[in-house]
């Protein structure tokens, strides 16, 4: 497959846009899905039914468990756990803060937050779903640089094979908000080795 714009940076793209006096040279970079006209979370409330939910608040030093143990406090609710992602601190609409999303608690239906930012550091993530490029499975443990996201910066680490098609990335220095659902991907220098869900 090639693409047309393959070689050239997004500023490059912009330049030559304004030169072919194109409408787009000037459009600002989206923020959200580019091909919504809306905001993503009025684009979810049309398709997805609400849920509402208790916020709680994780009281324990071990708050990366508290969806799982009673230690949390109720401080407020929930519109739907769809509207929020792991790391968030605006758009949850509590006073008091700031507080951040430190999990979604399905099974409970609740918002977890914190108000300590360092709670969303993790050192270790599972993922299933691996795709690896070469077509098979390389030895385990494989150190690699792995990235959580689009503009996350690649961080050391060793991947280890846990069950069949289930694995484990072990960061040399905690992340922030490794997120369920999203995609990590990881590389050896500069080649590609393969992608796979967390979860």
């Amino acid at each position: 497959v090639l693409f047309p714009l393959a070689d050239y940076t997004k500023p490059e793209v912009r330049k030559l846009a304004k030169k072919f006096g194109l409408p787009t040279a000037e459009t600002p970079d989206s923020q959200e899905i580019c091909f919504v006209p809306d905001t993503i979370n009025n684009f979810l409330a049309k398709y997805i039914k609400q849920k509402k939910g208790n916020i709680v608040c994780a009281l324990s030093d071990s708050a990366q468990d508290c969806a799982l143990s009673e230690s949390a406090q109720t401080v407020g609710r929930h519109r739907g756990l769809a509207f929020y992602t792991i790391g968030q601190r605006k758009g949850i609409g509590l006073s008091g803060g700031p507080y951040w999303v430190l999990d979604r608690d399905f099974k409970k239906n609740n918002l977890v937050v914190t108000k300590d930012e360092k709670d969303l550091l993790k050192k270790e993530l599972f993922f299933k779903n691996a795709n690896w490029l070469s077509g098979k499975e390389p030895k385990f443990p494989v150190k690699v640089t792995a990235k959580i996201r689009y503009r996350h910066e690649a961080a050391p680490a060793t991947i280890y094979k846990i069950q069949d098609t289930r694995y484990k990335i072990q960061f040399s220095r905690p992340q922030r908000a490794i997120t369920p659902g999203q995609s990590v991907v990881f590389y050896r220098g500069a080649e590609l080795l393969g992608g796979g869900i967390i979860c």
